[in-house]
């Protein structure tokens, strides 16, 4: 999903609705804020995993296509 796709979908709503989160063990919690990050795309096979990942070293997933994305919290 693209930034503009999320915004042509909130547009639609209530804009007094609250925004949730997965809660870290369980439940749901209100979101805080958002934040741009670099994703390295298609760096995971396993079902359990998402497909990208966060970039946090930049050498572990050299050869990985990379690109910014909003992350909520």
């Amino acid at each position: 999903m693209k930034v503009k796709e999320l915004i042509e979908q909130l547009s639609k709503l209530d804009p007094e609705l609250m925004v949730i989160v997965d809660g870290y063990e369980g439940g749901v919690t209100e979101a805080s804020y958002a934040d741009v990050e670099t994703i390295a795309l298609d760096v995971h096979s396993e079902w359990y995993y998402g497909p990208h990942e966060k970039v946090d070293d930049i050498d572990k997933y050299e050869g990985h296509a990379r690109t910014q994305a909003v992350r909520i919290y």
